[in-house]
């Protein structure tokens, strides 16, 4: 992979052969083309938008497909979009309308062949538009995207703050074994997009009592248990996903001790074990919910993240330091800094730290498994040299694929103390002995904002597949095809 941000105007599709690949308006190498030709998969992306009764807009039809009536005009523009995009599920861009009147106002015909080329569907005919530059739709694209904080940076990087309030998308989370995608909306309500089908369940998870989920889990071995974390508890719910007739069933909410809301849960390897911690708090709860008991674990600082190992033998607390409990005598261990490895940010820091643990519970045995990751802010050219982005700070949010080769960060620039227009992509090397390296960047569809949430499927054939939901409402999903390890 190449050290560069993608253009502004440009969207990821995903990784082949090492290298990833992003398509733009102005694209005349048929980057698209090409990574479908080799067996890449365009998912199109899935738009969540808070409304009442408490479902996304849509149901069974992908909610990026959705038009209204004042929209009707560009019904055309829509068709012949569609029509260039259906051989291949064409990645369609965020505010879709907007997009599509300024191919039709502008670049019709050189819009269409883009289309045409990125999903080796049909071309429109040239003749029914003026040609246009390329450049002239992304300065089009991209001058809808500038802040009052200047145009030194592209788009991302200039852009004002975005009340967490004005967005749609609180938490989401990948089923263990299917690729259906739990999405919280910051309305209470739960819905579930099957990335294969690229539909939404008709059905959603809302109570009266649900509301700003800040969390949510998907138990292992459990037959479709969902664990929501919201202000009147952590509500336990069953669906099953093969099923689209049966209903989802609330089996349970569990409170906390005070009656104050959970703000993270995490479940254990096998399903059996939630462990929950409240905002501000130091205590952890662990619920069985085989016996159906409750167990409190305290740290002398508050709790701030809490991870399971992928074994379940370990439980990981993040406060100021960094404490882990191995769950076979509750024993724990403290550290000062910060399954196989476990990678650990410090808040408002720029450095990743990697960890070991050779011992077998009930020992805990800890090392610094390799040099811990630098990750401060510098300027990164785009691959045409037009702008550069400002990558790297304080890491946000860390997501590392199922097998164990693709780490995904966001992050918050020092210089604005804004959240960062990019996903940083890692790769790691396990012979002979553990490397990380910075690999590609990562950008999404003009005008989805900011990412906010990132987490790899549990499951992907031929690699790993990405979700990134964006602060404007959007959730894209993006594959990772890996190459076989020699």
């Amino acid at each position: 992979m190449t050290w560069a941000a993608p253009n502004a105007d440009a969207v990821t599709l995903g990784e082949m052969d090492g290298e990833l690949l992003s398509v733009s308006p102005r694209d005349e190498s048929h980057v698209g083309d090409a990574f479908t030709r080799r067996g890449g998969a365009v998912f199109p992306p899935a738009r969540v938008a808070s409304s009442k009764p408490r479902r996304p807009f849509g149901q069974q039809a992908s909610l990026t497909r959705e038009r209204s009536d004042s929209d009707a005009v560009d019904a055309g523009a829509v068709r012949l979009a569609r029509q260039a995009a259906g051989a291949a599920r064409a990645f369609l861009f965020d505010d879709e309308q907007q997009v599509l009147r300024a191919v039709t106002e502008h670049v019709r015909a050189a819009a269409a062949k883009l289309l045409a080329g990125v999903t080796g569907g049909a071309g429109a005919d040239e003749s029914d538009g003026e040609r246009g530059d390329g450049a002239e739709f992304a300065a089009t694209a991209e001058a809808n995207e500038r802040s009052a904080l200047g145009r030194r940076f592209s788009t991302g990087s200039g852009r004002l703050p975005l009340s967490r309030s004005d967005e749609s998308i609180a938490a989401m989370s990948w089923h263990p074994t299917l690729s259906v995608l739990a999405v919280a909306q910051r309305d209470g309500a739960v819905a579930f997009y099957d990335v294969g089908s690229a539909a939404w369940d008709a059905r959603t998870l809302a109570h009266d009592a649900q509301s700003e989920i800040t969390g949510m889990e998907w138990a292992k071995f459990s037959g479709g248990v969902l664990a929501v974390a919201c202000r009147g508890g952590v509500f336990l719910w069953k669906l099953n996903c093969k099923s689209a007739n049966e209903a989802p069933v609330l089996l349970k909410i569990l409170t906390h001790p005070t009656k104050t809301s959970f703000h993270h849960v995490s479940w254990s390897a096998d399903g059996s074990l939630l462990a929950a911690f409240a905002k501000h708090s130091s205590t952890i709860c662990v619920f069985d919910t085989v016996f159906d008991r409750r167990t409190e674990l305290q740290s002398p600082h508050k709790v701030v993240g809490l991870h399971w190992s992928p074994t379940g033998e370990y439980l990981f607390v993040a406060t100021e330091y960094v404490a882990m409990w191995e769950t076979l005598t509750w024993k724990k261990e403290t550290w000062d800094l910060a399954a196989g490895c476990l990678l650990i940010a410090l808040r408002n820091q720029s450095t990743l730290y990697p960890y070991s643990f050779p011992g077998t519970p009930p020992l805990i045995d800890a090392q610094i498994s390799s040099p811990a990751i630098e990750f401060p802010e510098r300027e990164v050219p785009s691959f045409d040299q037009r702008i550069s982005e400002l990558v790297g700070g304080k890491v946000q949010r860390i997501a590392w694929d199922p097998t164990g080769t693709r780490i995904a960060v966001t992050y918050r620039t020092g210089a604005v103390d804004l959240p960062g227009p990019l996903v940083v992509i890692f790769t790691v090397a396990w012979q002979p002995f553990l490397i990380f390296t910075r690999s590609g960047l990562l950008r999404g569809p003009p005008n989805a904002g900011v990412p906010r949430e990132v987490a790899f499927a549990s499951s992907f054939d031929g690699g790993a597949l990405l979700g990134v939901a964006w602060s404007k409402g959007l959730v894209t999903f993006h594959p990772f095809y890996l190459q076989a390890q020699p």
